[in-house]
C-alpha cells in the first residue's frame, strides 16, 4: 500500500531538509543575494515562452515579474490575465519587444528563437525539461539565475520527497501513449526510455512496454503493440475528464482483446491539464498512474 504520511509531518519533513539545505549549502544565504560587479541583477521583466518552464517560474514565486507566456500555458490561473506570446513555432517577436523583457527562458527546441531574441538584446535561459533530473536542475537554474534560492531549494526539495520510489508489486508491464488520432488506434505514440514519464513508471516499480524503442517518443503500430503485450495500458490526455469522453476512448481498445490489459479491462485513463508536463505538478502525475496501476494489481 502507499505510504501514509501526515500533512504535519510533511511539512516538518520538507522545513527541516530546507534548513539543512540552507546551512550546508547556503541556498539562503546573503552571498546568493548581495548584488556584486560579477553578479548580474535579477530580471524584473521576464517572458516564458514554455508550459512547464511557466509553471516552474509560478512555483518559485515569479507571478509578478512574468510579463509574458506561451499560449499554451495554462496553469496557474494567472496566466490568463497575462499577455500571451505565440506557440512553439509561431512566436509573436513584434509584442515581444513591446513588452521590453529583460529575460526569456525557453526550451532547448526553441534555439532559433533563442538567438533571434538575443538579437533584440534580451537575455535568455535554456532548460532542458525531458527527465525527471532537468526539472530539478531547471528549478535550480531559474532560482538563481532570478535570485530566489530560497524558493528554488523548498521546490527541489519537494520534487525529490514527492517522486520518491514508491513500487507497487509483480512489476506489471505498463503502456503508456500519449497521443493517437481521436477514435481510432492511428498514429499511436508512447512514453519511450529516457522520459520523464518512463522514469515515473521505473518508480512505480513497472516495465516500460516501449522500453526497447530508440527514440524517446516512438510511433508504434498495432503489431507492435500486441507483440509487447502490456498488462496495463495509461492514456495520458493533457484535458480535463469533463472535456473528454473517457468509455470512448477505452472502447476504442476493443478490437485488440488479445492483448492482456484490454482483456482484462486494465485500459485507463489519466487525464489533467497537468498529465503531459515535466514541471512542479509531477506529484499529481505520479499520484494518477499510482492509482491507476494500483486499481489492476492491487496496492501491494
Amino acid at each position: 500500500m502507499q505510504r501514509a504520511t501526515s500533512t504535519a509531518g510533511n511539512r516538518r519533513w520538507l522545513g527541516g531538509a530546507l534548513a539543512l539545505c540552507i546551512v550546508l549549502q547556503g541556498c539562503g544565504s546573503g552571498k546568493r543575494e548581495t548584488k556584486t560587479a560579477g553578479v548580474p541583477k535579477p530580471p524584473q521583466r521576464i517572458i516564458v515562452l514554455a508550459p512547464s518552464l511557466t509553471e516552474t517560474a509560478f512555483a518559485l514565486g515569479l507571478g509578478d515579474r512574468i510579463v509574458g507566456v506561451s499560449d499554451y500555458s495554462q496553469w496557474p490561473a494567472e496566466v490568463k490575465e497575462k499577455p500571451h506570446l505565440g506557440g512553439l513555432l509561431d512566436p509573436h517577436l513584434e509584442q515581444i519587444a513591446t513588452l521590453h523583457p529583460d529575460l526569456a527562458i525557453l526550451l532547448p527546441s526553441q534555439d532559433e528563437l533563442g538567438q533571434q531574441l538575443q538579437g533584440m538584446g534580451i537575455e535568455t535561459l535554456t532548460l532542458r525539461d525531458e527527465t525527471i533530473q532537468d526539472v530539478v536542475d531547471g528549478i535550480h537554474a531559474m532560482a538563481v539565475r532570478c535570485q530566489v534560492p530560497v524558493a528554488g531549494a523548498r521546490q527541489e526539495l519537494r520534487l525529490r520527497h514527492a517522486l520518491a520510489p514508491n513500487p507497487l508489486p509483480a512489476a506489471p508491464k505498463v503502456l503508456l501513449v500519449v497521443g493517437r488520432q481521436s477514435g481510432s488506434l492511428r498514429d499511436l505514440t508512447a512514453a519511450g526510455p529516457d522520459t520523464f514519464l518512463a522514469e515515473l513508471l521505473s518508480r512505480l516499480g513497472a516495465r516500460n512496454a516501449a522500453a526497447d524503442s530508440p527514440t524517446r517518443y516512438p510511433r508504434l503500430g498495432l503489431d507492435a503493440v500486441v507483440a509487447a503485450a502490456p498488462e496495463v495500458i495509461i492514456e495520458l490526455q493533457g484535458h480535463h475528464l469533463w472535456e473528454i469522453n473517457e468509455r470512448d476512448l477505452v472502447r476504442d481498445w476493443r478490437p485488440l482483446h488479445t492483448i492482456p490489459a484490454v482483456r482484462n479491462g486494465c485500459v485507463k485513463v489519466v487525464a489533467g491539464d497537468w498529465a503531459l508536463l515535466p514541471g512542479p505538478r509531477l506529484p499529481e502525475l505520479y499520484t494518477a498512474m499510482r492509482r491507476a496501476i494500483a486499481e489492476c494489481i492491487g496496492p501491494g
